[in-house]
C-alpha cells in the first residue's frame, strides 16, 4: 500500500493565517509509523479567547516557537512529494494559502484528499461529519479533539479504514473507486478537490503585451478585495493589478496597502454588518496603519494610473 501523511493545523484566532500547531501522522505499508505536532508562532501574534478554549494554546507557550518561513520547510520536509489527506482540507490548505500571502512567501506544491470528502462517501448515513462524528461511526478510538497531533491521526485512521471497507489497494485507489479528486496546490494555482473543479488562480505574470510602470500606485503594493465587483470576475481583477506592477493578496494583514470594497456581498456572518476582511482592514487603520479603501469607482481609477 502506497503511504500517505495525514496533518492539521490549529489557528491562534478567527484567521486562518493564524497557525499555531501543526500536527501530522506518516503513513506507510498501511500503519501509523510516525506522528507528532509543533508550535508555530503566528504571523499576527493575536490568541482568541474562543480558539485557545478549544486546543489550549497559550500565547506564551508559542513566544518562542519558529515563525512561518522556518515552519513551512519543516512542515513540507514531513509530508514530502505524498499524497496528504487532511479532515476538511479545503481549511488546512486555507491556512497554508492566507499565511503564504501573509509574510510574502510562495505556496508549496501539495496533493491533498478530504476524508470528510471520503467519509461521505463511506459513511452515507451519517447525519454529521464532524471529525469526532466519523472516528465513532468507523469504530476508531477516542482522541482528545483539536489537538493537532491527535486530529490528524484520527484522519490517518478515518482513511485507512475507509480503504479497508472500500476493498480498495491504496488511498489513490479508493479516491479513484469513489469518485473523489485531491485538492492541489503550487506556487500559484489552487485547484480545488472533491470534484468540484474551482481553480483559484492568483496570478503572479503580468499579462502579454503589459507594460509594468513604476511609478503606478500600485506597483509593488500589495492589494486585498472583498466582495464582488460589478464591471469584472475576481480573477480579472487580480490580473490587472499584476499588469501594473502590483501583487494581489486573498487576506487582509499589516502588511496590505489596499483594500478594494466591492459592492456585492454574500454569506456575511450572522450579526455583522461587514466581510471579516472588511472588519480586519477597518480595525488595522483604528490601529494607525497606513491601509488605504477603494470603492470600486476609486480602484478603477487608480487602476487607470489616477492618484
Amino acid at each position: 500500500m502506497a503511504g500517505f501523511v495525514a496533518f492539521d493545523f490549529e489557528t491562534a484566532n478567527e484567521r486562518r493565517g493564524s497557525p499555531c500547531s501543526f500536527g501530522y501522522a506518516v503513513v506507510d505499508c498501511g500503519e501509523i509509523r510516525d506522528a507528532g505536532s509543533f508550535l508555530i508562532r503566528p504571523p499576527e501574534f493575536r490568541f482568541a479567547g474562543f480558539n485557545v478554549s478549544l486546543h489550549g494554546i497559550r500565547p506564551e507557550m508559542c513566544l518562542s516557537a519558529p515563525e512561518w518561513p522556518e515552519a513551512l520547510p519543516r512542515l513540507v520536509s514531513i509530508i514530502g512529494d505524498r499524497l496528504a489527506v487532511a479532515h476538511f482540507a479545503s481549511f488546512d490548505l486555507g491556512v497554508i494559502r492566507d499565511t503564504c500571502l501573509e509574510v510574502d512567501l510562495p505556496w508549496p506544491s501539495l496533493r491533498v484528499a478530504c476524508t470528510r470528502a471520503i467519509s461521505r462517501m463511506v459513511w452515507p448515513e451519517l447525519g454529521s461529519y464532524s471529525l469526532p462524528d466519523v472516528v465513532r461511526a468507523a469504530g476508531l478510538d477516542e482522541f482528545q479533539h483539536h489537538d493537532a497531533a491527535a486530529d490528524a491521526r484520527s484522519a490517518a485512521a478515518i482513511a485507512l479504514t475507509a480503504v479497508a471497507i472500500r476493498r480498495a489497494a491504496d488511498l489513490d485507489d479508493l479516491l479513484r473507486s469513489l469518485p473523489l479528486y485531491p485538492a492541489t496546490l503550487s506556487p500559484d494555482t489552487y485547484v480545488a478537490g472533491s470534484g468540484a473543479g474551482h481553480i483559484h488562480h492568483v496570478p503572479r505574470a503580468a499579462s502579454l503585451g503589459a507594460v509594468v510602470d513604476p511609478l503606478h500606485p500600485f506597483f509593488g503594493r500589495k492589494v486585498a478585495f472583498t466582495g464582488g465587483l460589478w464591471s469584472m470576475p475576481r480573477e480579472q481583477a487580480w490580473q490587472a493589478v499584476v499588469d501594473v506592477g502590483g501583487r494581489p493578496v486573498t487576506s487582509v494583514s499589516k502588511l496590505t496597502d489596499f483594500v478594494v470594497v466591492g459592492g456585492e456581498f454574500h454569506g456575511l456572518l450572522a450579526g455583522h454588518e461587514f466581510s471579516s476582511k472588511l472588519e480586519k482592514a477597518l480595525a488595522l487603520r483604528r490601529e494607525g496603519r497606513p491601509l488605504e479603501l477603494l470603492d470600486e469607482h476609486d480602484f478603477l481609477s487608480v487602476l487607470r494610473g489616477g492618484a
